[in-house]
């Protein structure tokens, strides 16, 4: 399957906020995460849509998930940094600027429904059998979410600084990273991508499948 670049929208002052009917994420294009890791069609009932924003200073993703069951922390306090975040629901952007040493090295950021976050630097060895992680790392990411039980929907969102990059964008650069959820349905995990990694078990962390991240002015 044929999959699209992610394009990150230009907005001055964007609002780190999950109403994504505000005028900053209106200029943003909706981006469908309608399939699962292999590539085939994810339950209707775990629609799923992204969004990306940037400016001089941060890059912003926001979600928005369709859900019929919950698998979230009942106690948590969102200023602390929640390892293994993607053992229940989560939304996770992996992002590769041009600074990297190479195409298996790598940024992982994630958001839960209730805001819990996690952050890390990855290294995939070059035939893929080992991965390394940095868990001290702090990008300085920044969080919201809320989940809507009448709507059956949560929404999340999640601004990183570019200084954890070390470098700036410019309008028309191309960076490079993909998207995912894990959810639950009918008590079963899913793994839904935005560019399928194609694995036999479920894997995000195939840099292969990495699609162009272009920054729009």
């Amino acid at each position: 399957m044929t999959v699209s670049e992610i394009t990150a929208h230009c907005s001055l002052s964007p609002e780190l906020t999950t109403n994504f009917a505000h005028e900053c994420w209106q200029r943003a294009q909706p981006l469908a995460i309608h399939c699962n890791w292999q590539g085939n069609a994810a339950p209707p009932e775990l629609r799923t849509t992204a969004r990306v924003l940037w400016n001089e200073t941060e890059i912003l993703f926001g979600f928005e998930c369709g859900y019929t069951e919950l698998d979230v922390d009942e106690t948590f306090d969102v200023n602390q940094e929640r390892h293994a975040l993607w053992d229940r629901d989560v939304c996770e952007a992996f992002i590769r600027s041009p600074l990297e040493p190479h195409e298996k090295y790598y940024r992982e950021f994630e958001v839960a429904p209730t805001g819990q976050w996690c952050d890390l630097l990855v290294e995939l060895a070059p035939n893929g059998a080992r991965m390394w992680h940095d868990w001290e790392w702090k990008s300085g990411m920044r969080t919201v979410s809320e989940i809507s039980e009448a709507e059956n929907i949560w929404r999340v969102a999640m601004a990183i600084p570019f200084s954890a990059f070390g470098c700036v964008p410019k309008p028309g650069d191309i960076w490079h990273g993909n998207l995912f959820r894990i959810s639950r349905l009918n008590g079963e995990r899913q793994f839904l991508t935005y560019s399928p990694t194609f694995t036999e078990k479920p894997n995000f962390h195939v840099a292969e499948r990495f699609v162009e991240i272009r920054f729009t002015a």
